[in-house]
């Protein structure tokens, strides 16, 4: 009798995000004073309205099973989000579909989209599970990298040399997690012009899209007319809402392949729970005024975290356009892993090392953290980067 396992699951990697964040609670459970930067989680608050709906639900015993798809009226008010905020003119109830987090959201649609031999391409530096939910559903995960001279944004000459006739989907994520930059809406719309001469997808990650800095405004490609079935959009109330632990994604995709999702959500979660989605309903129509105010928190904390890291030398970093990180390049540090290890047993700060998200000799701080927690944290990795050189 063969006892083997599946060798998709087996060759995916485990989130490396997750397993320092572990690391780091389990050093704190012993008593040690770790400061974590690692995890991408707001540090707020879930907005009141959120949870009061949460409660109504439970005392009107609305804990029975929803459609699979999620319920109606948050279906429509996603569906209306699509259309008023991101330019999505086709975005209906029907074709929007709620998930346990952005997060199932992608696998599904990988699921859906992907058969064996088929190819993803994944922009890095790339969030921890892209490469690994690819594998999962039977794909190869073709990484295109960007270079920190260009901001690590892919060029779209590049993407058009990556595709070849097994690709399935692109995956862009903007604001980027690790790095925080953004493509402006010229760059996304030749990404499009790209996609639009091939038969594949494009998988838009936008889950960070409320938390923005800069110039740059947020532009949905799903709002470009001509690759309208094409795009799938993904986002959910997790980082915008303080709503990680709620479980809470949403996509919109074209009728083809809302279908095929929406079978294997039915046929794997059922859906997600219906607490969360009446939260997730209320944050969507009352917590706008939570949304800013958190914004304008993490826009502090960009400037302060920029302006420490500024001072310590043997580090660079681009100052990031949205998201809450800051992703930081070493001229003489190759080995980010060992150090990221170094800094965690030795000055008791966690931080996540690039090779995590396909770019080696960087490391990823998040700034979803205090004012304080960031000046000791970046103060412990200054020290630390002193150290680790001359113990080098």
């Amino acid at each position: 009798m063969s006892l083997d396992l599946s060798t998709r699951v087996e060759s995916a990697l485990e989130a490396q995000t997750l397993a320092i964040s572990n690391t780091a609670k389990k050093m704190k459970a012993a008593g040690i004073d770790v400061v974590s930067l690692s995890v991408g989680e707001p540090d707020f608050d879930t907005p009141l309205c959120a949870k009061e709906a949460a409660l109504r639900a439970i005392h009107e015993n609305f804990t029975h099973y929803t459609d699979s798809n999620g319920i109606a009226d948050l279906r429509e008010t996603i569906a209306k989000k699509f259309r008023e905020e991101n330019g999505i003119k086709d975005a209906t109830a029907s074709n929007v579909i709620v998930s346990a987090g952005a997060k199932q959201c992608i696998y599904n649609t990988l699921m859906a989209l992907c058969n064996e031999g088929d190819e993803v391409i994944i922009l890095a530096p790339y969030w921890v599970s892209y490469p690994a939910m690819a594998v999962m559903c039977g794909a190869r995960p073709v990484i295109l990298s960007g270079e920190y001279e260009h901001a690590y944004k892919v060029k779209p000459e590049d993407l058009r040399k990556a595709i070849t006739p097994r690709t399935k989907c692109v995956i862009l994520n903007s604001p980027s997690n690790p790095t925080g930059m953004m493509y402006t809406e010229d760059e996304i719309r030749a990404f499009g012009a790209v996609i639009a001469e091939y038969d594949c997808y494009l998988l838009s990650d936008e889950i960070y899209e409320k938390l923005t800095y800069g110039d740059i405004k947020h532009f949905s490609p799903g709002a470009i007319s001509e690759l309208s079935s094409k795009v799938i959009t993904v986002n959910g109330v997790s980082k915008a809402y303080a709503m990680t632990g709620w479980r809470i994604g949403y996509l919109h995709a074209p009728d083809h392949v809302f279908r095929e999702v929406s079978k294997v959500q039915g046929q794997s979660t059922s859906h997600p729970s219906s607490i969360a989605q009446k939260a997730a309903l209320a944050a969507l129509q009352f917590g706008s005024e939570d949304v800013i105010a958190m914004h304008a928190a993490f826009s502090a904390r960009k400037s302060l975290v920029c302006s420490l890291l500024a001072e310590i030398p043997g580090l660079k970093f681009h100052i990031p356009d949205g998201a809450f990180y800051v992703f930081i390049s070493f001229d003489e540090i190759q080995d980010d892993v060992d150090f990221c290890a170094y800094l965690l047993e030795e000055f008791h700060v966690a931080l996540v090392p690039g090779d995590a998200f396909g770019c080696q000799g960087a490391l990823r701080i998040s700034f979803a953290a205090s004012e304080d927690t960031l000046r000791k944290g970046i103060d412990r990795l200054a020290r630390g980067l002193k150290a680790y050189g001359r113990k080098k």
